[in-house]
């Protein structure tokens, strides 16, 4: 059995799966065409570079030398020239990144291709409603209030109190 048909069968659930779970091998072999390494480099742009830089950057592409899988060229697409300006001064940083998430040299450079349809889609996805977080039960808010009353620091007992909201949020995923 192939690594992706055993991902497939561990996230079924009851014989059912999401429509990304049974497209990702598809994903994958397309993507691998058109000269991405990997499609998890598309769906997990955010975790590797960051929250900020993956706003205004997407990987386009990855090209190697003819046989090579090493020391290749990243495409990324910005919506102007601020923002290639931005990632010229960073791109030491992505190439690191994308590297440690490879977990060998892959990159070597960095393309940077402006595109003004990047701006419209960067627009109306800043203008969607964010969706509301979970918020904690009041039985959940006392406790978390009654763990953290002894803390004199304000600051430290806050944070304490938005990690205890967090916790208790990502229990009920």
């Amino acid at each position: 059995m192939n690594d992706d048909m055993q991902t497939y069968e561990e996230r079924t659930s009851g014989g059912l799966s999401s429509l990304a779970v049974a497209a990702l091998p598809l994903l994958r072999k397309i993507m691998h065409k058109k000269g991405m390494v990997s499609a998890d480099i598309v769906t997990m742009w955010e975790q590797i570079v960051g929250e900020d830089m993956a706003q205004y950057t997407f990987p386009e592409k990855l090209e190697f030398s003819r046989g090579e899988r090493s020391q290749g060229t990243l495409w990324l697409k910005v919506p102007g020239g601020a923002f290639a300006l931005e990632l010229r001064h960073r791109e030491k940083f992505v190439i690191d990144k994308v590297n440690t998430f490879f977990g060998y040299n892959a990159v070597a450079n960095l393309r940077i291709v402006q595109d003004a349809e990047f701006v419209k889609k960067i627009m109306s996805r800043s203008n969607q409603p964010q969706p509301q977080k979970k918020l904690v039960s009041k039985e959940e808010e006392i406790y978390i209030k009654e763990v953290t009353g002894d803390i004199a620091n304000a600051e430290l007992k806050e944070k304490l109190q938005m990690l205890g909201e967090a916790v208790f949020n990502q229990n009920r995923e």
